[in-house]
């Protein structure tokens, strides 16, 4: 009996020894680790959830009242177009997989396959009917290179929104941004031409609300203040708000200070309204565009204005500043001389745009017809010396137009949907779908052309072509 009751506790001493070393404990306390990071792991995610979720993206500051409801947000990063709506911008209400640029950072020059960064506008839209394959069912041409670019020496055209003929893969583009088909025909029921934003960035930036709200506030009240310094004649408070590296057209800092300072001496009284601001910002540069109608005594002029601003250290100053689609209107003449004088200026200045407009339609129908006419002679004509395109100075130009007349007998060219855009008082950009015809060949093209104002005279500086279409013999 006492053998027995000794071998007892010895073999379930044993037992419980054993029971420690089996694989089934090893795998149930495995299992309660696991399930207790997991648990740690959802109590974090759920304090930080609501965190995320207030967030708002950055470059949206300021919705205009009137326009669009919806942005666009590009990042490079994630290779996605975000769709923000105006009255709910913490979270996009569509995303779509995107393909941009094959080569990483901001677009510098033609031909370095890089997609743009900054801030923009869809300029146009063309049907898969006017379309090479290659761009699928629908495209968006955006306005870059914009002024920003411009003044920064970046160059390149022909920045799309395009569908595919192929399978949508990252980074896989000559620089523009390629989307699915079905989702770029999506997409096309969010766009309002030249009025829904377009931000590209090299990876979108989120923040709070609070700080959004600040920096909002902060470009109020500078644009403002800039409105008020204008409208009171504060020439040197006015250009205060403007950085040393300014330009407009031909105009330096100094040199719009003149300006300035002369029209505040020739107009006794200077109204400025501003109406529909919109606010964006990418990368330190920021661009205020509002409805904006300027008052004298002679005339007035309403157009839509954008102000393009970089920070200073922790300032922002105006570095560019374009005024579009003006309309002038004389006044009706008073007594005083002085107000007759300013009528006749205002007068002469809105001949003078009218008169712009007819001298570019008439040089680029001249054109046309010199080269569907094979008149050599007239067509060089249209061109400046310092003319280049394609690789090519005007002398290799004429010479590669002479031998492509030799070769065809007949040529007939239709320029359809024309668009003039003056940057400044000596050049301007037009833009047009250039359908070719040479015998039994045809191609279709987007055509934008760089005119430069040589005295009384336009000329064409540079010339830029895209395939619309595969061409067809």
């Amino acid at each position: 009996m006492n053998t027995n009751s000794e071998r007892i506790p010895r073999k379930v001493g044993v037992a419980k020894r054993s029971s420690r070393k089996t694989p089934f404990g090893c795998m149930a306390l495995f299992a309660s680790i696991i399930v207790l990071l997991a648990l740690l792991n959802s109590a974090g995610a759920a304090d930080h959830a609501p965190e995320r979720a207030s967030l708002v993206p950055a470059p949206f500051l300021k919705w205009p009242e009137k326009g669009s409801d919806h942005a666009v947000l590009v990042d490079k990063s994630q290779q996605k177009v975000f769709i923000y709506r105006k009255d709910s911008p913490s979270a996009p209400v569509k995303t779509y997989s995107c393909s941009t640029g094959e080569n990483d950072g901001k677009k510098s020059r033609q031909n370095d396959r890089k997609t743009p960064e900054g801030i923009y506008f869809f300029v146009n839209v063309f049907d898969q009917k006017d379309l090479a394959p290659i761009y699928g069912t629908r495209a968006f041409p955006l306005d870059y290179p914009n002024p920003v670019d411009r003044r920064e020496g970046r160059d390149g055209y022909g920045i799309w929104f395009h569908g595919l003929n192929k399978p949508l893969k990252p980074r896989d583009t000559n620089g523009c941004v390629a989307l699915e088909n079905n989702d770029i025909d999506d997409l096309s029921s969010y766009i309002k031409l030249n009025d829904t934003p377009v931000v590209i960035s090299s990876k979108a930036e989120l923040i709070e609300p609070e700080r959004l709200k600040r920096e909002r506030e902060e470009l109020e009240k500078l644009i403002e203040g800039w409105r008020k310094a204008w409208e009171g004649k504060q020439v040197d408070k006015y250009m205060s708000f403007y950085s040393p590296q300014f330009t407009s057209g031909k105009k330096d800092w100094k040199a719009w200070k003149e300006y300035k300072a002369r029209l505040a001496r020739q107009y006794k009284e200077i109204r400025v309204n501003l109406e529909n601001l919109g606010l964006f910002r990418n990368d330190g540069t920021a661009m205020a565009v509002f409805n904006q109608q300027y008052t004298t005594s002679a005339f007035d002029s309403k157009g839509i204005k954008r102000l393009f601003l970089q920070q200073n250290s922790s300032q922002w100053k105006i570095i560019g500043e374009y005024f579009d689609t003006p309309e002038e209107r004389p006044v009706i003449a008073v007594a005083k001389r002085a107000v007759q004088e300013d009528k006749a200026a205002a007068q002469r200045k809105t001949a003078s745009s009218v008169s712009a407009s007819a001298e570019i339609r008439s040089l680029i129908e001249s054109w046309r017809k010199a080269w569907e006419k094979k008149d050599l002679r007239t067509y060089i004509s249209c061109y400046d010396g310092s003319f280049s395109s394609r690789g090519m100075d005007l002398k290799e130009w004429r010479m590669h137009r002479e031998r492509l007349n030799q070769q065809h007998q007949t040529l007939a060219i239709e320029l359809k949907d024309m668009k003039i855009r003056e940057s400044s008082g000596d050049t301007a950009t037009v833009t047009f779908i250039q359908d070719y015809r040479a015998d039994d060949y045809r191609d279709l093209g987007l055509k934008n052309v760089l005119l430069i104002k040589r005295g009384a005279n336009w000329k064409i500086k540079k010339e830029e072509w895209r395939d619309l279409r595969k061409p067809r013999r």
